[in-house]
């Protein structure tokens, strides 16, 4: 009997531990940032060697879109990521893709053998993405309105549904900018 009881309250902290960790993974950013806070200061060098920060973004519209070459969820993405940029072309609007992955040999591939024609930086180190950001799980989207505040947060990739939901709230950011600009690209 004190033997089984033993493996029940094993298999009791083993079973606690795991929802702590669930709960702390479907948890907002560590950062604890919300939709109208200022975007935290960051730098990423994207993989043909320039400087992105935010300051470099001000009067545009950005997605990042956090993904990584092993993820499969980034890879059923992609083609709606895609989309998406072919949808607002010619609006001002940067989407720049940040790889989590340790081996940039392994991102330079794959961007190229996918088309990925959009500034591409990685963060093999997670400096940015979990650090700055505090995204926890891959994909991860970030939609930073025109004047430098977080508009739209999202983690995880669905068919159909994740699209539509970035595609609203890069709209939203778009329009407000272009209703405050004169900008012909709107």
């Amino acid at each position: 009997m004190k033997r089984s009881a033993g493996i029940y309250v094993r298999l009791g902290a083993a079973l606690l531990c795991l929802l702590a960790f669930g709960h702390l993974a479907g948890a907002a950013p560590r950062t604890g940032l919300k939709i109208g806070d200022p975007t935290p200061p960051f730098d990423l060098q994207t993989l043909d060697g320039k400087t992105i920060n935010i300051s470099s973004l001000k009067g545009k519209v950005v997605l990042l879109d956090f993904w990584a070459t092993w993820c499969v969820p980034c890879r059923k993405a992609l083609p709606e990521l895609k989309e998406l940029r072919h949808q607002k072309a010619g609006k001002p609007l940067v989407v720049i893709s940040v790889s989590a992955d340790e081996d940039r040999k392994a991102v330079e591939e794959f961007v190229r053998a996918n088309g990925m024609d959009w500034p591409q930086a990685w963060d093999g180190q997670g400096k940015v993405i979990g650090g700055v950001f505090g995204a926890t799980s891959l994909p991860s989207y970030v939609v930073i309105d025109a004047e430098g505040r977080i508009a739209y947060l999202m983690k995880g990739w669905a068919p159909v549904s994740t699209s539509a939901l970035l595609s609203q709230a890069v709209g939203k950011a778009l329009d407000t900018e272009c209703k405050s600009s004169a900008d012909k690209a709107c």
